[in-house]
């Protein structure tokens, strides 16, 4: 029960990660927008209401939830700011939706008013372009200000979000998420700070990253992107012994689940040669020797006579390692 408790705040945690990026990255495009003078209100229609339809609302509820009294688990300084800062971003963005409603839908309509009254204006009327003069006054002065004050705080929670990052190096969920959204990082961060970020989480950055994740994908029984992430490691890292084994189980086992038997084995064939911490390659290399045991029964089955006892002799090569 507390670790599917601890599953699901996973999965919440970062799907609120997920949003404040999304909602920074929207965010940049209404403010060139803005200072294009191209900004309308149908820009920030899906960006924030106070009707759950928004990227902005859903954020700020999710983020109370995990974060505010009553949260399913203990809550810590740098996620109660951050919570602070989505909330805050919330209700500002609110204010801004208001002003730029103002501005484009009464603003025309007061200048049309304004134009057709003359000196026969009535004094009530008089008092009316001058009570709509200082709101539309305040609308614009509201949008200037709203939207910087919007840039500086979603600037912070960014920036914060890099030391939630930070302490969380060692959530294996929270890395493969990142992993998975370098797209959306370099949107946000730009290309250079996105890749500063796993330098910042890992000693040996992206390496680390890498690694992390083809472990986890691995315990997990996801063997293509277990391959997928191990082979990027070992790319950078061609001299490590253990990133060679764990990719060439990943690849094996991927393969195997493919039906393709023949790289099977030879991925599995490049195991036995490595030198490793007997511990550390048990486990895997007993899978490994049972899957060869399979394929020789599917193969034999099928006739296949040298094949099969390739795989035999290679079963055993395997279990004297163990």
């Amino acid at each position: 029960m507390k670790k599917e408790i601890i599953k699901n705040r996973n999965r919440d945690l970062l799907e609120m990660v997920r949003r404040l990026l999304l909602a920074e990255a929207a965010f940049q495009e209404i403010f060139k927008k803005y200072k294009e003078g191209k900004l309308r209100f149908s820009d920030i229609g899906n960006w924030v209401d106070d009707r759950g339809q928004s990227l902005l609302y859903n954020l700020k509820e999710q983020s109370h939830s995990l974060f505010r009294v009553g949260a399913k688990g203990p809550v810590h300084r740098n996620e109660w700011l951050l919570d602070l800062a989505t909330g805050s971003i919330f209700h500002e963005a609110m204010k801004l939706r208001e002003n730029i409603y103002q501005m484009e839908v009464y603003r025309p309509t007061y200048l049309q008013f304004k134009s057709k009254m003359g000196k026969t204006a009535y004094e009530y009327e008089r008092d009316y372009l001058r009570q709509f003069e200082r709101i539309i006054s305040r609308a614009k002065q509201g949008v200037q200000e709203g939207m910087e004050e919007t840039r500086s705080l979603f600037k912070d929670a960014v920036e914060q979000l890099i030391d939630f990052f930070k302490k969380n190096s060692k959530n294996p969920y929270l890395v493969r998420f990142l992993l998975e959204h370098q797209p959306l990082l370099q949107r946000v961060y730009g290309d250079r700070k996105a890749k500063e970020i796993f330098s910042l989480m890992f000693k040996k950055g992206l390496l680390d990253a890498y690694s992390l994740a083809g472990r986890s994908y691995l315990h997990s029984g996801h063997y293509d992107l277990a391959s997928l992430y191990f082979s990027k490691a070992f790319k950078m890292e061609p001299s490590d012994h253990e990133l060679q084994f764990f990719m060439n189980f990943s690849l094996g086992m991927k393969a195997y689940y493919e039906n393709a038997y023949s790289k099977t084995m030879s991925f599995f064939a490049k195991l036995v040669h490595l030198r490793l911490n007997k511990k550390l390659k048990k486990d895997y290399l007993r899978k490994a020797e049972e899957v060869c045991h399979r394929v020789s029964s599917e193969l034999k089955e099928e006739g296949e006579v040298k094949t099969t006892a390739r795989c035999r002799f290679l079963a055993d090569q395997i279990k004297k390692m163990l």
